[in-house]
């Protein structure tokens, strides 16, 4: 399926069949993703003192040359890998469309930690939100070029999300104006 154009449709509001599968395996999840940024180095130093990455790898850059594709490097977050290229960053897409990457702690209390984290670092960020309808607490914010992240934290229920976030003095996703911390 390719689309020359890009048009908005808006969803039917009618119930509509699921669509079935034509491929031939599973997929078992991200491999990694990629963005650009204008300077590797300092990008390196953000995400690994601010997001504790590990810097996997740096292709045509400190003396190597033997990579076919320009400057960048690999980092790891988690069990993920983020390329992160040398170039002018991507605007992410303005509301409603709010185009993210997010990554994701096991419990609020390491939510809690990395708030701390992100106030210590001068991070500005947004949270916790809850969101209605299922049961995630997010805290969103940015990295310096721009690019908008996510840490998110699945609890149980909605219920339990919206009482955690309003007790960490956050909000409601809808009952507060959208994410867009810098």
């Amino acid at each position: 399926m390719t689309t020359a154009l890009s048009h908005i449709m808006p969803p039917p509001q009618e119930a509509i069949p699921l669509p079935q599968s034509k491929a031939p395996l599973t997929l078992t999840g991200w491999d990694h993703i990629a963005f650009s940024v204008p300077d590797l180095v300092a990008a390196e130093r953000w995400y690994v003192e601010v997001l504790g990455a590990e810097v996997v790898g740096r292709y045509n850059w400190g003396g190597d040359t033997s990579h076919p594709v320009g400057p960048h490097e690999d980092i790891r977050i988690g069990a993920h890998i983020v390329s992160l290229f040398l170039g002018e960053p991507l605007e992410a897409a303005p509301p409603p469309r709010l185009f993210h990457y997010a990554f994701n702690c096991r419990t609020l209390e390491e939510s809690d930690a990395w708030r701390a984290h992100l106030e210590r670092q001068g991070v500005p960020y947004q949270g916790p939100i809850a969101h209605p309808g299922f049961g995630a607490v997010s805290l969103y914010f940015t990295d310096p070029w721009g690019t908008r992240l996510e840490i998110a934290t699945w609890l149980s229920d909605f219920e339990t999300a919206q009482a955690a976030a309003l007790q960490r003095g956050g909000a409601v996703w809808g009952q507060t104006d959208r994410p867009s911390p810098g």
